[in-house]
């Protein structure tokens, strides 16, 4: 069949995988083409699995900033969308799913490169991949990298190694710690 001895047939697992990989991401285009055609940027979107079905988490933001009727406003829109998917035969999920729509908030996610770069001089907590954490102040982002300054030494990190990213609120933080003491 002209495939070497070394390769593997494709799977009925591996399909299902691409085929569920395409439909998160079709989801996710589809998602900020609704909320970028109502006025709002699309801050990002995360999906995760729970035992009651699929989670759609999606952060909205604005000059004018976020309110409760903004993600309302947000929420049906996509769930509109998904629903006529739904009774279309293409759904985006395979089974059950909720939307929850936010404002990014004051330790916002930093999704993309772009979110690091606007950020620049404030402090952001780092997961990657790996699964090694750090916190620092970003000073740069730029050619693939994301640069901190931890404890006065500078950390580059491949963006592409990122799991999760957010900003750091100092006073949540002490607000916290001041609590947690006593």
């Amino acid at each position: 069949d002209g495939r070497s001895i070394n390769e593997r047939p494709p799977t009925r697992l591996r399909e299902i995988r691409v085929m569920a990989s395409e439909r998160i991401e079709a989801a996710k285009r589809t998602v900020s083409d609704i909320t970028e055609q109502m006025g709002y940027e699309c801050v990002g979107i995360e999906i995760s699995n729970a035992r009651a079905g699929a989670v759609l988490r999606i952060y909205i933001d604005s000059p004018d900033g976020i309110g409760h009727f903004d993600c309302e406003k947000v929420s049906r829109a996509v769930s509109e969308c998904f629903d006529n998917a739904d009774r279309e035969g293409a759904p985006f999920f395979g089974g059950e799913y909720s939307i929850e729509v936010s404002s990014p908030g004051i330790e916002r996610p930093l999704f993309t490169e772009e979110h690091y770069a606007r950020h620049i001089g404030r402090e952001a907590s780092v997961s990657m991949k790996s699964g090694c954490k750090t916190t620092g102040v970003i000073i740069s982002c730029d050619n693939g990298f994301v640069t901190l300054n931890c404890d006065c030494k500078d950390v580059s990190l491949p963006f592409g190694d990122i799991k999760k990213g957010n900003l750091v609120n100092k006073n949540i933080k002490t607000e916290k710690s001041k609590s947690s003491k006593y």
